[in-house]
């Protein structure tokens, strides 16, 4: 009996340092930096769409920008792809916006990016304030 208890215990310490040695890191955590995005989007190709951007904050670049919108099919919401051309890659943006408020607004998140923005990280709020901008805020996580 003795023996089993000490075997157990020995297990149990073994898992627990395990437990212990495989958890995350304080520093591995992500630190929010604020982010603004803001883009002027010419319609007349809706729903392909071509503009500009601008961003201050933990992004500062700017650059031509494309948008492909798909609505529900009310016209209540919409679910955007927004990719932002910049001089050392792209970065993809999904939106999705209620079109009902007055400005419409909604959340946007990166899902993905090439060259120097291949690991980007970022999400936040975003509103459409005439006449016809994307105005986003938000994070980008380094």
């Amino acid at each position: 009996m003795k023996k089993r208890n000490i075997t157990c215990t020995t297990i149990l310490l073994v898992l627990g340092w395990l437990a212990v040695g495989s958890a995350p890191s304080a520093s591995a955590t992500p630190t929010p930096v604020p982010v603004t995005i803001t883009a002027t989007f010419d319609f007349a190709g809706f729903p392909d769409v071509t503009g500009t951007f601008t961003t201050s904050g933990a992004l500062t670049i700017s650059g031509p920008a494309t948008m492909h919108v798909d609505l529900n099919y009310n016209g209540t919401i919409g679910h955007c792809v927004v990719t932002l051309i910049a001089p050392l890659g792209n970065i993809i943006i999904h939106q999705e916006c209620q079109l009902v408020t007055r400005p419409s607004s909604g959340r946007w998140e990166i899902v993905s990016g090439t060259g120097a923005y291949a690991n980007l990280n970022g999400n936040g709020s975003l509103t459409m304030p005439p006449p016809l901008n994307e105005a986003m805020t938000g994070f980008i996580y380094r």
